[in-house]
Parts: C-alpha cells; structure tokens; sequence
C-alpha cells in the first residue's frame, strides 16, 4: 500500500498509567514495547509521526516527541497539543497502548475520511475516540472545551462535526484492534 504523505498520526503517550504502575507505552508486551506496535503501524500509512509525551524515554524511537502545552487536562489536552503541532489537516489519534493495531485498519480511516471534523471509529457500537481521524479545525473548539475544564472527550466530539465508521462487519477485521492494556493483569492475560 502506498503511504499516505498527507496525514500525520498522533500517538498520546503522556497519561499518567495509574492502574500500570508505569508508563504504559514503554511497557513490555512480547518482546517490544507496546508504543513500538503502534509506530510500526502507523510508519506503514503516514510519513508524519508525533509522540505527545514529557517522558524523555520516547524519543529513542526517532519521532518528535512534544510535550503537553496545556498541564493536566488529560488525553483533550494531548489532542490539541498534537492538533496545533500537525503539519497536516487530517490527524490520526491514537493511543501509545494497542498493540493489535493494523495496517489495514489504519488505511481504511484514511481513505474514508472527508468533510467531517472526527471520523470517529465504532467497535460494538462504543465510539474509540483514541483510534479516529481529526481535522485541524477541531483546534479551536477543544480549546474551548479546555477553558471551561470540560475535558470529557466525548463532551469535546458532541460540538464537532463528526461521522462514526465501524469495521466491525469487515472480512480483514479480528475484532480486538482496538483492544489496549491498562494494567499488569491485562498484559499478562493478553500475553498467553
């Protein structure tokens, strides 16, 4: 598949991983760390690639990594620091800990989005926020959002133009792309 220049994919990696007990992208999920599944993906589909983190540790795997511009207002805060930081108006989000992302998944939100603000992806009929494609447009009204500390993402999305896309009935879909670890048991149970 070609790659596709005119994108640029947003990895957040600078939540606080409570429930990991460490920073959860740089955790060890067979043999890789899980933000290396993510990069290895995502390099196949853009040639942009931002680590939103203010760990120092993510910056062996060669991509710009930019800090929160705006502390402590979670992964919105991490979507309008990658949004105001892309060079691009399409964005993909995503987050540092899904290790069964694919290719093809990937390519199949970049080519079906369009005119909307989120191109929010659907498993199971549950939006994935941190698996969806965003227009720069969406910069200012998250802002807004950030000001009035309304830091839901699903608040931000209901004053945006979105279109939700599901895979779900897909023939090349396994069903657990969108699946990400947030503790030691996760990550032991998904390794066996």
């Amino acid at each position: 598949m070609p790659v596709q220049k005119d994108i640029t994919a947003i990895i957040l990696a600078g939540g606080k991983s409570s429930r990991m007990g460490e920073d959860k992208g740089l955790v060890f999920f067979k043999n890789k760390r899980l933000v290396e599944y993510v990069t290895e993906e995502v390099n196949k589909v853009s040639t942009y690639i931002i680590i939103i983190s203010a760990n120092p540790a993510y910056k062996e795997f060669g991509f710009p990594c930019i800090e929160d511009e705006l502390k402590g207002k979670g992964p919105l805060g991490g979507i309008y620091t990658g949004l105001k930081h892309s060079p691009t108006q399409k964005n993909l989000l995503l987050g540092c800990d899904m290790p069964f992302l694919s290719e093809k998944l990937l390519q199949e939100l970049i080519n079906n989005c369009g005119e909307e603000e989120v191109l929010l992806t659907e498993h199971n009929s549950l939006a994935e926020p941190l698996c969806s494609v965003y227009d720069k447009n969406c910069l200012s009204h998250i802002k807004q959002c950030i000001e009035k500390n309304q830091l839901k993402i699903t608040d931000a999305l209901a004053g945006l133009k979105t279109r939700n896309i599901s895979f779900d009935d897909a023939p090349w879909f396994r069903g657990n792309e969108f699946a990400n670890i947030n503790s030691i048991d996760e990550l032991k149970k998904l390794e066996e």
